[in-house]
């Protein structure tokens, strides 16, 4: 006689019949991960390390939900959301000494040495009529109001007007009008604009800040006033290179330093990227291909940290 399967029974008993069939669980949803809001930094030169950034996060399939740029910053980070970072990095790599010089139209009869209608008219080869409100996502270019040193926050209206008065470096390129108002260059008053990105609420906030190793940690040195003009020396070569520009570059510069430390202090990102690019000069445009691999591998060495930040942010 066959053995009887206890265990059928027993099922068959619980149920009242037949045990029901097995029903297959579906699998858990993937989570969901936090996009993330860009504060993109002035630095001159060093900005083309933001297409290397833009090019990582982008490779990573890291979702960005805002940018919020100064100077060129807001360069960078407007082609990117125009989806014109393509023609912007070739316009980069292409650049040379020479090529970089004939941009720049000299207007020694205005508010600057360069009037900057030549690198106006290239971006309107490909920017032309292109608006705020045509942008995938949210964007804000910050400058500052030169007659009364407000901070401008530009989210609407023509996309070149807004970038050319961030980027307006005081002195150098001629102040953007803008709605009555005379606008220069945001980094005088917020060099990397994280309060932008918390100002509209954004959960998972990165700065990309271009001058971290450019001037060390502010240190203060005990010196002597020894006047080196009187006793006739010679200028260093580093002095005799600078010029009237780059005195005027240079000194923006330290401030801009200054003000960044001070307010990212007061207001920190979730995740700080900071590129080493100490050695490439401000005015150093033609080192392109280098800047943007710089801040391509800078970035990609943090995307553990902000893919765990992406997940702890939902």
């Amino acid at each position: 006689m066959a053995m009887l399967d206890w265990a059928s029974l027993r099922r068959k008993a619980d149920f009242g019949g037949e045990p029901p069939a097995t029903v297959e669980m579906p699998a858990p949803a993937p989570q969901k991960k936090s996009g993330v809001s860009l504060a993109l930094g002035g630095g001159a030169a060093r900005g083309w390390a933001h297409i290397g950034v833009l090019r990582a996060l982008d490779e990573a399939g890291i979702d960005i939900d805002m940018i919020a740029g100064t100077s060129i910053g807001a360069l960078v980070g407007g082609c990117y959301l125009a989806g014109k970072l393509d023609e912007l990095e070739e316009f980069a790599r292409s650049l040379t000494k020479r090529r970089v010089f004939g941009l720049l139209d000299f207007h020694l009869g205005g508010n600057g040495l360069f009037g900057g209608m030549k690198l106006t008219a290239r971006m309107q080869e490909h920017l032309r009529d292109v608006t705020f409100d045509d942008l995938p996502k949210p964007f804000v270019c910050v400058a500052s109001e030169i007659r009364t040193g407000h901070e401008i926050w530009l989210s609407s209206g023509s996309l070149i007007t807004a970038m050319r008065a961030s980027y307006a470096l005081p002195g150098v390129f001629e102040p953007v009008t803008c709605n009555k108002r005379t606008l220069v260059d945001g980094a005088l008053v917020n060099p990397v604009p994280v309060s932008v990105c918390r100002a509209h609420e954004q959960r998972l906030v990165i700065a990309v800040n271009l001058h971290y190793d450019l001037f060390g940690r502010a240190a203060v040195l005990r010196h002597s006033a020894v006047d080196e003009a009187a006793e006739s020396k010679p200028a260093s070569a580093a002095e005799s290179r600078l010029g009237i520009t780059g005195v005027m570059i240079e000194a923006f510069n330290i401030i801009q330093d200054r003000i960044s430390r001070a307010r990212l202090a007061g207001d920190p990102p979730d995740l700080s990227l900071q590129p080493k690019l100490g050695h490439i000069g401000l005015t150093e445009f033609h080192r392109a291909d280098e800047l943007i691999r710089v801040g391509y591998e800078g970035t990609m060495a943090h995307m553990n940290d902000i893919e765990r930040l992406q997940r702890v942010m939902v």
